[in-house]
């Protein structure tokens, strides 16, 4: 075999080794997660966050769904004063699917992640629903969904889905985009897409 046949077969190999299916999380995403979850409560509850990654309450099942999603976002950006690139793009492709989560639960900043269905349970019939969640769990300050986040390294922004609920009519969800430079978060904007 001769030597470039040879360097692009292993480049190959370990591309696949090192690839994450889309139904995973990678390293970097986990990392950006813990990042994006992390809340300080005063009182010092947590979010209880769902074990699945997600854009929820958008169908991203269909290819004309997801170009209006695009537009739609990308419009609201830009109103916003901020251009984001392939950003929306990379995001709503990285989420078509449910992806299930891996990162640990952290207490101390600020998240939960119900593994076990202990808080998904509260809304199965006879669960009791919100009141028997805050009787049990009063430190537990409502429900987070979020998807995997997306990060541009040249702009240092991180794009992601985070939808809250903390009673029957009471929550939103937003896509946010966060500006990560020399380790700080700052919030740039967020575009809402759904409300109760």
């Amino acid at each position: 075999m001769n030597a470039r046949l040879m360097i692009l077969l292993t480049v190959l190999v370990l591309n696949t080794a090192t690839a994450v299916a889309a139904d995973e999380i990678s390293e970097q995403e986990a990392s950006l997660l813990a990042l994006v979850l992390r809340q300080v409560y005063t009182d010092g509850g947590y979010t209880v966050v769902t074990p699945e990654a997600a854009l929820s309450h958008m169908d991203t099942g269909s290819q004309e769904e997801i170009a209006q999603y695009k537009q739609y976002l990308e419009e609201e950006f830009r109103l916003n004063g901020v251009e984001v690139g392939p950003l929306v793009g990379r995001l709503l492709e990285r989420n078509k699917t449910t992806v299930p989560l891996t990162i640990p639960s952290n207490q101390e900043q600020g998240y939960l992640v119900d593994y076990d269905g202990k808080f998904s349970n509260y809304f199965e019939e006879d669960g009791g629903g919100w009141e028997k969640w805050y009787e049990e769990n009063p430190l537990a300050h409502g429900s987070t969904t979020i998807s995997v986040p997306v990060y541009d390294e040249d702009s240092g922004h991180i794009m992601f889905y985070m939808g809250t609920q903390s009673h029957w009519m009471l929550g939103s969800g937003w896509i946010i985009l966060l500006s990560y430079i020399d380790g700080k978060l700052t919030e740039v904007t967020r575009v809402m897409i759904w409300i109760s």
